[in-house]
């Protein structure tokens, strides 16, 4: 008994003179039902568990009939905003709202959004906020309800990603304010803001990729370093607009226009103001024409493509289109030769049908990445054209 007293007089002893620091580094990894219990062990403990569970958030929530309002946001905030030092620690804030009957308005919303504000203003040293409320961007009802930026003269000096979507009408001066205010940001995404911004000349100064609609990246991408942009939206895009985009402190590599429906017209656009891109992914406007065609159609895009004087992946597998037959492998391979003609530097294409093609320099020909039954089936569709 005098034994087991004793170690545990020289246990507890540890414990309390451990460092912080050290605790930290020995906790640091731990899945977050591991550092509750940690909390239980001391109030030193606490503190660090604690200080390590608050330094990253990830909350998603239904929102439903039963459960209409996202009381875990609200809680995880009132934590943040009563204990500032947990507030200091956070690196990434993850939230998601997801409502089983869409974008809809709740009057009760207002507080969990102004608790949300303030903790996102408390939590200057953040890397990471990624913000989906699932809110309407439009006023569609009386009261507006959308998150505000908080109105702090404090930067984000860390503050690398940051996507906002969701989060109803955008107060246009707070978010002016906000982008002014995140000198280290190098990726930013704004799905659904549409209105015409306009940030100081020095902010974003090491912004390498943006996302969201073609008019604010027309206003974003001058004089800033963007290598990689995705344009979401409009069908159309006003040649200003991408004269605009091309104003890049350095060229601007990678190009995906997935999320909108390009039309040969706005790819002969793109090719004339934004022909330095090495990669470009496309949904084509062509789902129907392709279906009845067939995709031999697309070797009219080879005058287009050789106005991409780097471009090395061509990815069309956002195009949507119903097409079989025996010779549709042979019709790829044919494609790739007549691109790569017009576009010397083209070396990897991937086509509607998901079917990955590359270009293959020490014995100058394409082949296909595929495995199993696919590698066979299009082995077959090769023999018998060199065949014919």
């Amino acid at each position: 008994m005098a034994v087991d007293a004793q170690c545990s007089t020289a246990d507890s002893s540890w414990s309390a003179y451990l460092p912080n620091e050290t605790l930290a580094a020995v906790c640091r990894g731990l899945s977050p039902s591991v550092l509750a219990s940690v909390a239980r062990v001391s109030r030193q403990w606490r503190g660090v568990a604690e200080w390590l569970l608050y330094s990253n958030i990830f909350i998603s929530e239904t929102l439903s009939a039963s459960s209409p309002l996202p009381y875990s946001t609200l809680r995880c905030c009132q934590t943040l905003r009563l204990h500032s030092h947990l507030a200091s620690g956070l690196h990434k804030i993850h939230i998601r709202w997801k409502s089983e009957h869409g974008a809809y308005y709740e009057p009760d919303f207002d507080i969990f959004l102004s608790n949300l504000s303030q903790a996102i203003g408390l939590a200057t040293n953040l890397e990471s906020l990624d913000i989906h409320l699932g809110l309407s961007p439009l006023p569609e009802y009386p009261t507006s309800t959308s998150l505000t930026f908080p109105a702090t003269d404090a930067c984000y000096h860390s503050l690398r990603r940051v996507s906002l979507s969701g989060i109803g009408p955008f107060t246009h001066n707070r978010l002016t304010h906000f982008l002014n205010i995140i000198p280290a940001a190098r990726h930013l995404r704004l799905p659904d803001y549409h209105d015409q911004i306009a940030l100081l000349p020095q902010a974003l100064p090491s912004l390498v990729s943006f996302s969201g609609s073609p008019r604010v990246a027309a206003a974003i991408l001058p004089g800033r370093p963007v290598q990689s942009l995705v344009l979401i939206g409009q069908d159309y895009i006003p040649d200003l607009d991408l004269s605009q985009m091309s104003l890049t402190s350095v060229p601007l590599r990678h190009l995906d226009l997935s999320s909108m429906l390009v039309t040969p017209t706005l790819l002969r656009n793109l090719s004339r103001n934004l022909n330095t891109v090495e990669s470009l992914k496309v949904k084509l406007a062509l789902r129907h024409t392709l279906h009845f065609a067939g995709i031999g159609l697309l070797a009219a895009l080879s005058h287009l493509l050789s106005a991409f004087r780097n471009l090395s992946t061509l990815d069309l597998s956002p195009t949507h289109v119903d097409y079989t037959g025996f010779s549709s492998s042979i019709e790829e391979l044919s494609l790739c030769q007549a691109w790569q003609n017009a576009c010397p530097s083209l070396r990897r294409v991937v086509f509607p049908s998901q079917t990955e093609w590359t270009f293959q320099g020490d014995g100058n020909m394409w082949l296909p990445v595929v495995t199993g039954d696919s590698r066979r089936r299009v082995r077959a569709h090769l023999a018998f054209a060199m065949c014919h």
